[in-house]
């Protein structure tokens, strides 16, 4: 076999590239409007792409449905985080960030709940299970803990622990309203109560101002 030139090297690699990130695109919308369910055909017809590419890129059509669904919940988190930023009291803050989450960002988050189930029967992939939690734990949410902390809130353990009864109660808020359907009985004044409950935040914390 004859070796590539540079400029041969790099255009080969730089195709890859694309076909990958093609790929990743195609499975991004199309995961979140139909689930894991959707099969590599679609995907690949979708990106212009083969099916026996999914497994050189991703190694799996699992491994692919994983790394999308932890890309979009960071998103989504990151997006949350910025809607929650213009919040003038505690309530406000925690309904914009939570309203993001349960709304525009429900189906990101509602996907990333089914890549932690999936990782049950694929314990490969939970290392990126792992790395997205960790660093949910430690960016959006974290900016609620600490909002609240600027207003006297005493923390009942490390923010650490704070920050992962945040998503924990976000996730299951998501479950239910993916297991009920699209009205799953909690408005957002309800669902920023649950949040406050689960977070042994006071009532009346809510109307602090956050300046």
């Amino acid at each position: 076999m004859v070796p590539q030139t540079g400029r041969a090297a790099r255009a080969t690699r730089e195709s890859g590239r694309q076909t990958r990130d093609a790929l990743f695109t195609a499975a991004t919308e199309l995961f979140l409007e139909h689930g894991e369910g959707v099969p590599i055909t679609q995907i690949c017809a979708a990106a212009g792409a083969h099916p026996n590419q999914v497994t050189y890129y991703y190694g799996s059509k699992e491994r692919l449905f994983v790394e999308v669904a932890c890309a979009a919940v960071l998103r989504a988190g990151k997006r949350a985080e910025d809607d929650a930023a213009t919040a003038e009291t505690v309530g406000d803050y925690t309904e914009k960030l939570v309203g993001s989450l349960l709304g525009p960002g429900a189906p990101s988050v509602e996907l990333f709940t089914s890549a932690m189930l999936m990782t049950g029967r694929r314990s490969e992939l939970r290392d990126l299970i792992t790395d997205t939690l960790r660093t949910l734990h430690s960016s959006g949410e974290v900016a609620l803990i600490r909002t609240l902390m600027r207003t006297g809130w005493q923390l009942r353990a490390g923010i650490d622990v704070e920050s992962k009864a945040f998503w924990s109660a976000i996730f299951g808020l998501v479950i239910q309203k993916t297991a009920t359907g699209e009205s799953f009985g909690y408005s957002l004044e309800e669902a920023v109560a649950v949040i406050f409950a689960n977070l042994q935040i006071p009532e009346t914390v809510r109307n602090t101002s956050i300046d």
